[in-house]
């Protein structure tokens, strides 16, 4: 007898696991899940704040804003068993890679004539995603940048392939330092076919805003993120963030999202010369914790600013440069 996992079987055991995702009407939830443990305990307001390694799950012109070569690795320990491996890389040249792995674990196998699953034993569950992206600065204030993924879902030892696309923009508003905004259009796809079942890909824009100031000797970032998924409201998050002489940072958010708890996540980091380790727990009532850490390390000099241009005035053409002779040397006696 063919063994199959019912659809309704099936999204029974993913609904909850997203719970803080969204509707979880569409495919490939995992995706809507934070990528480091700093953005999740800022309750994922990160649309502005991801740059560097941390962009590609968010907004991907945050990887124009790269300074440095930097590698982050973020493990997630979610409730009713479920873990997620996260793995990302950008450069300064503005690109970026990453591979987002989730699994279920174990699972009681069922079929529609056996829905207990009684001698049937279990069967796996995971979720694969693997990213490029790029990311460039058009003025000195203003980045845009797009990534694409290749996404393999397996269910029953049956993989269901496919791909999406991201776009972003990043705006540093010059005139209040400190200010920056930035919108981004996520999970752009091709639905997902479970036999006689369609399921769209969870499109996502996000849009948000994020100040940056120092006082009292501390370093201070406060962020708000407004995410619409295609299927769900739109829906809040709200971070803080206060680094104590560039070493020890406190982090606190709420996040709208998350329906199963009361939306409040909280975390530390600490950085030591070139690595960053970063801790987040985010609650969820009766269905437990979820612990997420993260390690980063950064090497290679900083990148300079892109030097822009000067815009050409109207009915003006800047005069060719004209190379200046030097008379030789005299000869020498």
């Amino acid at each position: 007898m063919k063994k199959i996992i019912g659809i309704v079987v099936a999204s029974a055991l993913l609904a909850p696991a997203f719970v803080q995702a969204g509707g979880g009407a569409d495919a490939y939830q995992f995706l809507l899940l934070d990528s480091n443990a700093r953005a999740a305990a800022m309750g994922g307001a990160y649309t502005v704040l991801g740059t560097g390694a941390g962009a590609l799950g968010y907004n991907p012109a945050g990887l124009a804003r790269t300074e440095r070569n930097e590698v982050s690795f973020m493990h997630n320990q979610y409730f009713q068993g479920v873990t997620q491996e996260y793995l990302d890389f950008a450069s300064p040249l503005g690109l970026g890679a990453s591979i987002n792995y989730l699994s279920f674990g174990d699972v009681q196998q069922t079929t529609l004539n056996n829905t207990s699953g009684s001698g049937l034993g279990d069967t796996s569950l995971s979720d694969l995603a693997l990213s490029a992206g790029y990311g460039r600065r058009l003025t000195e204030d203003f980045s845009v940048g797009g990534g694409a993924k290749y996404i393999r879902e397996t269910i029953d030892q049956t993989p269901r392939d496919n791909v999406s696309f991201d776009l972003g923009a990043h705006y540093a508003v010059a005139r209040v330092p400190g200010l920056s905004a930035g919108a981004a259009l996520l999970n752009m796809g091709p639905a997902v076919s479970y036999d006689q079942a369609h399921e769209n890909q969870p499109l996502t824009w996000r849009l948000g805003g994020a100040y940056r100031r120092d006082w009292l000797g501390a370093s201070n970032a406060l962020a708000l993120d407004v995410v619409k998924e295609r299927n769900d409201s739109a829906r809040v998050s709200v971070g803080v963030e206060t680094r104590v002489f560039k070493v020890l940072a406190l982090r606190l958010g709420y996040n709208q999202s998350n329906d199963a708890g009361v939306g409040i996540t909280a975390g530390i980091g600490c950085r030591v010369h070139d690595f960053d380790f970063d801790y987040a727990i985010v609650p969820f009532g009766a269905l437990g914790y979820s612990n997420r850490a993260s390690v980063a390390y950064r090497w290679g000099a900083p990148a300079a600013a892109p030097v822009i241009p000067p815009a050409v005035s109207s009915g003006t053409i800047p005069a060719p440069a004209v190379p200046v002779l030097q008379p030789p040397p005299p000869d020498r006696p």
